[in-house]
């Protein structure tokens, strides 16, 4: 199946993620508790909670989107609820989480150790994900998402395709310049808010925004070291000069 994407897709996981800075009060009136007590008074069961939420996401989203349960699991006080969002063939699954006496549903939790973000060269995040390659040529993929009426993306546009010429044939350049459909999965997942210019170097570093306080110079050895680390130092015309060693050096450190 496809990775989900649409407008109406993108307006349930902005309804989800929306639910990050609080919790939803879920009506209580019309789930029957009396025999979905599991040992305390106030506590529903998990059959109880993926059936609740799934109602309440159901009321919540646009037409022609479809919420089913996936499984619902007990971590510490909280019912893990994980939901299937699908919509024209196309699917996300998310992870939600409700109150054990089910009346606050909070549509996405964040792990605080897993959202520390580690920042190296560049100002880029490292992500901590596996190496993604482009599915045709096997090669590392790297993707720039901009517009032209942004004009941050203007400047990067032509740094980063720039940069891209010199390791033709070493990696798959997804030069997404006003086409912000294509690539649809990898944008969402490293931008949710959905802001331009966005440059995903081999999903293993990303950055929102554009390498104008560095100056085209330095952005594009910046760019150039962290591709190099990508490809295994290759082509060695580009990746062995010392300046670009050095910044791959300083990657590195950030680990």
């Amino acid at each position: 199946m496809k990775a989900i994407g649409g407008i109406a897709i993108g307006l349930v996981i902005g309804l989800l993620i929306g639910g990050v800075v609080g919790a939803y009060v879920l009506p209580l009136h019309s789930f029957n508790h009396n025999n979905t007590n599991t040992g305390n008074a106030n506590t529903i069961s998990p059959e109880t909670a993926g059936n609740k939420a799934i109602a309440f996401i159901s009321e919540n989203i646009p037409p022609g989107v479809n919420a089913t349960l996936i499984n619902v699991t007990e971590e510490g006080n909280i019912y893990k609820i994980t939901v299937n969002l699908s919509s024209m063939g196309m699917y996300r699954v998310v992870d939600t989480y409700m109150t054990k006496d089910g009346k606050l549903f909070f549509p996405q939790g964040i792990n605080i150790e897993k959202a520390k973000k580690i920042r190296t060269i560049g100002d880029f995040i490292i992500s901590g994900d596996e190496l993604c390659r482009d599915e045709v040529t096997g090669k590392p993929a790297i993707y720039f998402f901009g517009s032209d009426g942004c004009p941050h993306c203007k400047w990067e546009h032509p740094v980063i395709t720039e940069v891209a010429s010199k390791f033709e044939g070493y990696i798959s350049f997804h030069d997404n310049m006003n086409n912000l459909t294509a690539d649809r999965d990898i944008f969402s997942k490293y931008n949710p808010g959905g802001g331009v210019p966005t440059i995903v170097l081999g999903c293993r570093f990303y950055r929102i925004g554009s390498g104008e306080n560095h100056g085209r110079e330095q952005e594009e050895k910046i760019l150039t070291a962290l591709i190099c680390n990508l490809t295994g130092n290759e082509p060695a015309e580009v990746c062995s000069a010392s300046e670009i060693q050095d910044l791959i050096a300083k990657i590195s450190e950030n680990k």
